[in-house]
């Protein structure tokens, strides 16, 4: 059994820094985790996707599936709002 703790909140900041200018960077204002299985499986997968990257948010969505037997099942949902524009020192 896996623990998908913050494994989503990663991957979505991820997919949000990657729509950011050099310099910036990520901090999470916001989030929203649905757990909908256990995490029972032999491998977790999170894939991350933004929504929305606007000039000073980034919405993104993050879906975590675990792999059974070759099958993968949803067991929780994210959406993460990213704050952006803030530069690194």
């Amino acid at each position: 059994m896996f623990s998908c703790r913050n494994n989503w909140n990663i991957a979505g900041g991820y997919a949000a820094y990657l729509m950011m200018q050099p310099g910036e960077s990520v901090l999470t204002v916001e989030y929203k985790l649905n757990l909908l299985a256990p995490a029972k499986g032999d491998l977790l997968i999170v894939r991350s996707n933004v929504v929305k990257a606007g000039r000073t948010l980034t919405v993104c969505t993050s879906n975590v599936f675990v792999r059974s037997n070759e099958i993968e099942n949803v067991c929780a949902m994210a959406t993460l709002i990213a704050l952006k524009n803030k530069k690194t020192k």
